[in-house]
C-alpha cells in the first residue's frame, strides 16, 4: 500500500490517523468547535458541510473555509454527506459539482469527500477537478442498513481505485458479529490488493472494534467526536488515542 501525504501526515503509515468532524449549522458554531479541538491529540479535520445552513451559497462556503483555516493548522477535508447516504441535504449534480469546484479552488482544503455512488461520469468529473487543483481525494461508499457480501465490498474498493481516489472508504451497518469480521477480512486483504491508503468502519455499537483495530487490518484513518458524533458508533477522541496507543507496535 502506498501512503498518502498531506501536509506532514502520513495517511496509511504507522497508527490509524484520528480524524474529528465538525457538524456546526452556522459559521459561529463551527469555528467554536474547531476552538474547543485545541488541545486534544488528532490529525486530520472534517467539515461536515451538508450540516451548515448555507451549503447552496458558494461564496459563503468559501468564507467560512477561509476563517477555518485561519484557526487550524490540521488537515482539512470538505464532506458533503448526500442524504441519501445519510447526511443532511441531498444536492442535485450540478449543485455538487459547483460545490466541488469552488472548495476545490479556494485552496483552503487539503482533501474532498467524493461520494463513489454519484455515478461514474460525476465522479471522474469531481476527481479531475479536485486533481487540477492539488486536492487529494478520498472516495466513499456508505451502507447504513447492511453489511453487503464480501465480493460486493472488495469490488467497491476496488472501483475507488480505478476511478482515481488518493483514498477509499467503506462504511456498513453490522447486524451480527459476523458481520463485523467479515469488514475487518475485506480491509487485511484489500490492504495488500489495493495501491492506495483505505478506510473501513462498521458502524453502530456491535461494530466499535472496527474503529480500534486499523493498524492490525489496514484501515488509514478513524473518526472519533468531540462531543456530538457525526455517525453511529464513534468513540470520544481522548478514549480512542488511548486504545491506539495500546494496539499500537513498532
Amino acid at each position: 500500500m502506498i501512503e498518502c501525504l498531506i501536509k506532514d501526515v502520513h495517511i496509511g503509515k504507522g497508527k490509524p490517523k484520528v480524524c474529528l468532524p465538525v457538524i456546526g449549522t452556522d459559521e459561529n458554531e463551527i469555528i467554536n468547535q474547531i476552538q474547543a479541538f485545541e488541545g486534544l491529540d488528532f490529525d486530520l479535520i472534517e467539515l461536515r458541510i451538508d450540516f451548515y445552513k448555507n451549503i447552496k451559497d458558494n461564496q459563503k462556503i468559501i468564507d467560512l473555509l477561509h476563517k477555518v483555516r485561519l484557526n487550524t493548522n490540521k488537515p482539512l477535508l470538505l464532506t458533503y454527506r448526500s442524504l441519501k447516504e445519510g447526511g443532511k441535504i441531498q444536492l442535485s449534480d450540478e449543485e455538487y459539482l459547483k460545490l466541488i469546484e469552488a472548495v476545490s479552488q479556494s485552496h483552503c482544503i487539503d482533501i474532498v469527500d467524493i461520494e463513489l455512488m454519484s455515478g461514474n461520469t460525476l465522479v471522474y468529473q469531481l476527481v479531475e477537478m479536485a486533481h487540477q487543483n492539488d486536492i487529494k481525494v478520498i472516495m466513499s461508499n456508505h451502507d447504513f442498513q447492511a453489511t453487503p457480501s464480501v465480493r460486493d465490498m472488495m469490488d467497491c474498493l476496488e472501483k475507488m481505485e480505478l476511478l482515481g481516489a488518493d483514498i477509499c472508504k467503506l462504511a456498513v451497518m453490522p447486524q451480527t458479529y459476523k458481520d463485523v469480521i467479515a469488514l475487518l477480512n475485506v480491509t487485511i486483504e484489500m490492504s495488500h490488493k489495493l495501491h492506495i491508503p483505505l478506510v473501513t468502519m462498521s458502524m453502530g455499537q456491535l461494530g466499535v472494534i472496527s474503529r480500534m483495530t486499523g493498524e492490525l487490518t489496514g484501515s488509514a484513518i478513524t473518526f472519533a467526536s468531540a462531543g456530538k458524533p457525526s455517525a453511529p458508533g464513534q468513540m470520544g477522541v481522548k478514549d480512542l488515542q488511548m486504545i491506539l496507543e495500546a494496539v499500537h507496535y513498532d
